[in-house]
């Protein structure tokens, strides 16, 4: 069998592309299953980053894409979900001679890490990208949404409200510690260099009516925060964007509290089941997560290249290397 052509992605792949992600998700909950739902992804990030496809007898057999690093210093590229899909025939050998094509131009222009989101029960893809040199990064969860059962109540002294204008600097400061904790060991992730779009996000969810952003109060004090809306991708499910807790108020059920929140909202609102995402590195927050019934669902695997070898290769460019 001749191998499939790597060539660049143009217009022309668009509607091939589409139907090879909507038949790679056809078995699961995403709307990605939908033919109209992939094209319109595919269309959207076409043109905007590198793509490569792999061609054979002229019949686009695979792609894969990339989102650049959007601010001053993040090296960081991601291919999400509508960007990747390959037919099931020499799966992996594909999958490998687009990731080698894609890797190389991602290079060239400073993105040194790599981040790829993969079903769990994906097992080809996942072992494919583990020969690669991928680990796990991150995980989204989800679980039922449980009609029946009562909130679980906050702690003693502490109680939940939808969050308000005047919150918005105490909930941006536990959304700030929240970053510090990660910067810590295991996770050791530093914190973006930019911290206002989390700002801007919280901003937005106090005036969106589709969003929930609920805190925990403690004696006029913020001891935790909350935020849900209707999941992107996942049909009929809701998603936890931001979730805090302040240190001094861990492990007392202010965390338990908010989450069982979330799930009395998302069975007000009608949707069947609800998640999130976590580190994997998170030791604390996998155990919460996976203890309030989340079950894996995605992985977003992650593989750091080493920028020293923009000093090995003159084609490689030297100005996007972060000392």
């Amino acid at each position: 069998m001749r191998a499939a052509e790597i060539v660049p992605f143009e217009s022309g792949f668009v509607a091939q592309a589409a139907n090879l992600l909507a038949e790679a998700h056809a078995t699961g909950a995403l709307d990605l299953a939908d033919g109209d739902v992939a094209r319109r992804l595919v269309a959207r990030w076409q043109g905007s980053g590198p793509a490569v496809a792999a061609v054979r007898d002229g019949t686009l057999t695979g792609f894969m894409a990339a989102g650049l690093p959007r601010t001053t210093g993040e090296q960081r590229a991601r291919v999400r979900l509508p960007q990747h899909a390959c037919v099931r025939r020499d799966r992996r050998a594909t999958y490998r001679s687009l990731y080698a094509a894609l890797s190389g131009q991602l290079a060239a222009i400073g993105a040194y890490e790599h981040t790829l989101a993969v079903p769990v029960d994906d097992r080809e893809a996942v072992s494919c990208f583990f020969e690669l040199g991928f680990g796990v990064d991150r995980i989204r969860g989800f679980r039922p949404v449980t009609h029946a059962q009562a909130p679980a109540p906050p702690p003693r002294g502490t109680r939940l409200r939808t969050a308000r204008a005047e919150d918005l600097e105490g909930m941006f400061g536990l959304a700030v510690e929240l970053q510090r904790f990660h910067a810590g060991s295991p996770v050791l992730r530093p914190a973006p260099p930019d911290l206002r779009p989390i700002r801007d996000s919280l901003r937005a969810a106090l005036s969106d009516d589709a969003q929930l952003l609920l805190v925990a109060e403690e004696h006029d004090r913020l001891t935790g925060l909350i935020q849900a809306a209707p999941d992107s991708h996942h049909l009929g499910a809701a998603t936890i964007g931001i979730a805090a807790v302040a240190a001094p108020s861990r492990s007392a059920g202010v965390g338990t509290a908010l989450v069982s929140a979330v799930e009395a909202w998302a069975a007000v609102r009608g949707f069947g089941t609800y998640g999130t995402e976590w580190s994997s590195a998170n030791q604390a927050g996998d155990a919460f997560w996976r203890g309030r019934g989340m079950v894996p669902a995605q992985f977003t695997l992650g593989r750091l290249i080493d920028s020293r070898v923009a000093w090995a290769d003159a084609r490689l460019d030297y100005g996007r290397v972060t000392p």
